[in-house]
Order: C-alpha cells, then structure tokens, then sequence
C-alpha cells in the first residue's frame, strides 16, 4: 500500500507539471527549428527545419560514435562506415536545405524573410526595425515614384520602381506562425462553402483561398450575408497580419472591400438621412485605399494593382491617380518589350489582379470622365510605342510585324482598341469635371471637415509670388500655406482645370521646385483659387507659375553713438545735506507705510502726536527709535515706535560724510 501512495503521488506530480513539460517542449522544438532555419539556404516550413536539424545533431553524434570504436578497436570498417555515414547525411542535409521559395523571389506572391540578391547593391537598402516601419517607408516611396511619374520624369520613374522592388526583395524578417495561418485559411475556406452552398454554386480556389466572386446577391438574410462578410474580412485581416508574404491574401481581402464597395455604391438605393450607411461606406474606402498602399510594399510591380490604384484614387488625389496610370503603362511596357520575370504570370497573382482590376473599374464607373482624361494624359507621358504609332497610320498588323515582334506571344489579354494620337492630344486637354461624392454615388470622393483659408506665410518663411488675375483668378487674401522657410528662390508650374462654375477641379504639377514640401503647398493653396472671368462650358485649363523666395536676413539699424562732452564743462552735482536728503525720504516712506492705528477698550477713540527720535545709518537703516514726546497715551506711543522700527530707505546719493544720522519725526493720530 505504501508503494502504491507513493506511485499515486509521482503520478499527480507528473500531471501538475504538465504544463512544464508542455513548454519545455516547445522551447526544445523552437530551438530545433531554429537551427534549421539558420543554417537554411531558403524559407524551410517547420518540419523541414526540424528535420534538418535532426540530421545535423544525429549525424553528428553517429560519426562521433563510430569514430570512438573505430579508434578504440583499431577497427577500419567502422572508420570506413564513419565516412560514409558522414557524406551521406551532409548530402540529404544540403538537399533539404535548398529552398525553392528563396529563389523565386516576389513573383510567385510568397517573398521569403531571406531573399537574397545577385548582381545588385543591397546597400542601398534601410535597415527595417519593424514591419511597420518598413511598410511605412515604402509608402514614402510609392507616392514619390507615383508623383514624379505624373510629372512626365520617366527615367527617374523608373529608377524609383528599381528602388522598390529592391526594398520589396529585402523587407524585414519577420516570424510567421505558419500554423495558425492554415487554421485560419481552413475558417475562411469553410465560410465560403457555406455562403457558395447556400446560393447554390460553386466555389474556385486562387492560392490556397476559395472564391465565390459571381455572387452579386446571395440568397442569404440580410442579417446572415452581413455576418458571414464580417466573418470573412475578420480572418482575412488576422491571415495577411499572420503572414505578411502571402500578398494572395491582401489582395483577396482587397477584392472582397472592393466587391461589397461597388455593390453599395452603385445598385443599393440610398436611404434619406442614412449617416450610419454612408459613414460605413467612406470607412470602407479608406480600407480599400490603406490595402491597396500597403501591398505595395510586397508587390510593387503588380501591373493591375496599379490600375486599381488609379480607379480608386481619380477623385481623391488626381496626380497620385496620374502616376499610378504611367507606372502600371511602364510596367507593361517592360512586360512585353523584355524578358521579364517568368513568376510574375503566376496563375495565382494573375487571377487576383484581374479580380482587383475588375471590381475597380466598377468603382471608378461613376467618374469615367475623369478617369479617361487621366488615361489620356497617361499616353501622352508615355509617349509612341508600336502600337500607337501603328494606330496614328490607321494600319493593322502584317503577319511579318507580328512574326518580328518576339514579346508577341507572351501577351494574354486582347489589346485595348488603338485611339489616333490627335484624338488622344484633344482629350488629354480637356478640363476635368468636378470629383462626385461617394454618399451620392455619384463618385469616390470623400467628404471632408471644412477648413480655413491658408494663411499668408509669415515674413520669416520667405514669400509667395502668384499673379493670379493674369491667370484669370480672383486675387484672394489668403496664399499658398509654407510649413517651413524657403530655403532658396525657385519655382513650381501648375496645370489648372477650372470648370465651368469657376471652382478648380484638378491641379497637376508641370515643372517641380524640386522640393515636395513647396510642390504640395501650391497645389494645396491653388485648389482654394476662384475664376475671375467667366469659364466656357466644359472647363478650361490654365497654366500658372508660382515663384517662391527665401527669406531675406534682415540688416541691423546702424547705432549712433555721439562723443561725450568734455567733463571740464559738466558743473559739479550739489552736494545734498544728508540728514535733509534722508529726511525726505523717511517722510515718504512714512506715507506709504503709517502707522496701525490701536484702538482703546470698549469704542473709545484715541488721539495725540508723538514725535521720535529715529537713528539711521548712512544706508538708510534704521538703528534706534526712542520716544521724546508722548502722545499720553502708551499705546500709541507703542504703535509710532513699532512702526518706525519697520522703516528703511536707500539714499539716492551715497553719503560719506557721518555713520549715522538721528532724525526727529512727529506721528500724529486723528479720530475718524
């Protein structure tokens, strides 16, 4: 029985420390995989890295043993064993080292936290300390590389899409719980099947997600259909926060935004006075718009994200929506005239960029004007390729120009119908109409809080030189907003649509300062202008220049300083008697400062006039005060005494002639 009590209580131990076992384990298992991964040529999943691991310790071990009995039995077959063991395991330990995630790079959609570069600077790249930070730096860089396409510099353009697919191949390091990952892709998958079986149809599989993109409207309650959506963004999001390289997964949620978006805006009636509903569609928006700039963090060179990009931006901010047109142009072009990447017509990325595409182009429907000035701008910046200046002749393809065109092949979708060059021109110069709003359906615009004027910068910042009633505008009182000095005179030329009411509508820069702070400003400042004369129907556009000058340092008034007169002519000062000079001033101080006035018993009011003797240094201080004459009554007597005790002055002049000087000073105390 003892035996047993004894074996009872090991066995409860054993169970309480279960929890200790469990995580010692998982240290153990951790530490394992990370060795793997360590010495790893690629991304590994965990079983890969654990075994690998396993393979370097056990071999490692299995050689150390037969090396021991090799040496203490003198025995060559286990020395001969030891070798051959050793080159074997080191073999499968390289095979399962060798990554095929590493090498494809950002084409396939999985970007490795270890990618590594051939031929290039890496340098050149920021050290990230966190998603975060690195995310946000891309996105610096995006809306540089999308503003300075807009401006027509295409070499710098393109040097700026070099720069961020090199920043994209060497994003942070970053731990995926590739585990919890596949629960929540199983939770998404299942909750599609069930909204795909309950409209009865069926469901495709893009990357490893299922899709039921024909359902415009399910057959689903309100109630049900809204929670299955929230459900679906919800896992979504923890997908894409789980594993920043599976971009399969933004892009999915992108589309999903973007689908429930376009159904709302477009074939929802809208109710009267429903600020709920418009301020989920707003909200929606803005998640569209974040997505889409995060993403291209991960996939930069994503031809139809940047179309997309462009459809959603056409009311919000025409020149990120301008440059976003030339990028996805320049992409193309490199597409069909290089030999590019064979990963990025991954079947996987083509399909979701469609999706994206797609539902964009439903969004941007209702700001098609818009959108088709915007494209036509868009060619002319890019300038003739074959196909356009096949189109300026008004002739088809010959079989010998296809059969020359190597790139030919390697295009699956039809080409957009050819538009004469003259006609593009003539579109491109059209004004662009105002931005409709998004709680209208009208647009994509947001609403925003209403703002004040900018105000005039400050005289320290420089100045701001605009002729605006050259221009045809009404000259304002307020100007282009600086948040800084100037730091040198330059200058910025804007392209200004101005439509038929006289408000501005678009505002594009032509020539840069050459500082975006100052670029952003005029054109912060310009959409505030009003037409002074009036706009024939359609718009107009306008070309204004607005000079910037630095502050000018300011020069010191000049100080005069005149000659002192000779001394000989200054008459002496008068020399003052001192007991007359503190006198005075005693006096004085006892106006200021008089007596409190004591009060007998009872109501009794007292008065009489006491004269004292007060002996004061020659600094004013008071040093002695004696009573020479009474009042007739002590406490007042006591009141005079008191107070003169208090008294001090400082004399105007020094006095040097005696150490202290006895004053006498009458106090008289009246009844009120």
């Amino acid at each position: 029985m003892k035996l047993l009590g004894v074996l009872a209580v090991l066995l409860l131990a054993l169970i309480g420390m279960a929890p200790f076992w469990g995580d010692l384990g998982v240290l153990v298992y951790s530490s394992i995989g990370w060795l793997g991964r360590v010495l790893s040529s690629g991304v590994l999943s965990d079983g890969r890295a654990a075994l690998r691991a396993a393979l370097l310790i056990g071999g490692a071990v299995s050689v150390l043993s037969f090396l021991r009995v090799a040496v203490q039995d003198r025995a060559v077959d286990y020395l001969i064993a030891s070798v051959m063991f050793g080159f074997l395991s080191f073999v499968v330990f390289i095979v399962t080292g060798i990554s095929g995630d590493g090498a494809t790079g950002t084409g396939s959609g999985q970007q490795g936290p270890s990618s590594v570069l051939v031929g290039e600077d890496r340098t050149a790249v920021p050290r990230w300390y966190s998603r975060g930070h690195f995310e946000r730096e891309m996105l610096n860089k995006v809306h540089e590389t999308a503003r300075t396409a807009a401006r027509g510099d295409l070499p710098r353009t393109q040097a700026l899409m070099q720069e961020l697919d090199l920043w994209a191949r060497n994003g942070p390091v970053l731990r995926e719980d590739r585990t919890e990952y596949e629960r929540l892709r199983a939770a998404y998958n299942e909750t599609i099947e069930t909204l795909a079986a309950r409209s009865g149809r069926r469901t495709q599989r893009t990357a490893g997600l299922a899709s039921d993109a024909g359902a415009m409207v399910d057959r689903l309650t309100a109630e049900e259909a809204r929670e299955l959506e929230l459900k679906q963004v919800e896992l979504l999001q923890q997908m894409w926060k789980l594993s920043p390289s599976s971009t399969s997964v933004a892009m999915r949620l992108l589309a999903t935004d973007l689908q429930e978006l376009a159904i709302r805006s477009r074939w929802s009636p809208r109710k009267p006075f429903d600020r709920e509903g418009d301020a989920a569609l707003e909200e929606r928006l803005w998640r569209i718009h974040g997505t889409q700039e995060v993403l291209f963090a991960y996939a930069p060179l994503e031809e139809r994200l940047w179309n997309a990009y462009a459809s959603t931006m056409v009311d919000t901010d025409e020149e990120l929506a301008l440059g976003a047109l030339v990028i996805a142009g320049l992409i193309d072009r490199s597409d069909k005239n290089a030999s590019s990447d064979p990963a990025r017509f991954d079947v996987n990325t083509l399909l979701l960029g469609s999706d994206v595409f797609m539902l964009s182009t439903l969004l941007a429907s209702a700001s098609e004007d818009r959108m088709e000035i915007l494209t036509a701008r868009a060619t002319l910046l890019l300038g003739d390729d074959d196909r356009q200046a096949k189109a300026g002749k008004g002739n088809a393809p010959d079989a010998a120009d296809t059969a020359a065109d190597p790139a030919g092949p390697a295009v699956s979708e039809p080409s957009p119908p050819a538009v004469p060059k003259a006609d593009t021109a003539r579109q491109a110069q059209r004004a662009m109409p105002p931005a409709g709003m998004l709680v209208d359906r009208k647009g994509l615009a947001l609403r925003t809080s209403p703002s004040l004027p900018p105000s005039s910068p400050p005289a320290e910042y420089g100045q701001v030189l605009v002729d605006l009633p050259a221009a045809g505008f009404k000259d304002l009182r307020h100007g282009i907003p600086l948040r800084a000095p100037v730091e040198a005179d330059t200058m910025v030329t804007l392209q200004v649509d101005v439509w038929q009411t006289g408000v501005v509508t678009a505002v594009l820069v032509e020539g840069s300062s050459g500082s975006a702070q100052l670029d952003e400003a005029a054109r912060r400042g310009a959409r505030t202008w009003l037409s002074a004369s009036k706009v024939p129907t359609g718009g107009e556009r306008r070309q204004v220049t607005v000079v910037f000058k630095a502050p000018v340092a300011a020069t010191p008034p000049a100080v005069t300083v005149d000659a002192p007169a000779p001394t000989a002519m200054d008459p002496p000062p008068p020399q003052l008697d001192p007991e007359q000079a503190l006198g005075a001033q005693l006096a004085a101080m006892t106006r200021r400062h008089p007596p409190r006035y004591p009060r007998g018993g009872g109501e009794t009011v007292l008065e009489g006039s006491v004269e004292l003797l007060i002996t004061m240094s020659a600094e004013g201080r008071v040093l002695d005060v004696t009573v020479d004459r009474s009042s007739g009554h002590p406490a007042l007597d006591r009141a005079a005494r008191e107070a003169a005790l208090q008294w001090h002055v400082t004399p105007r002049r020094p006095v040097t002639t005696v150490k202290q000087i006895t004053l006498r000073l009458p106090v008289q105390f009246q009844g009120g």
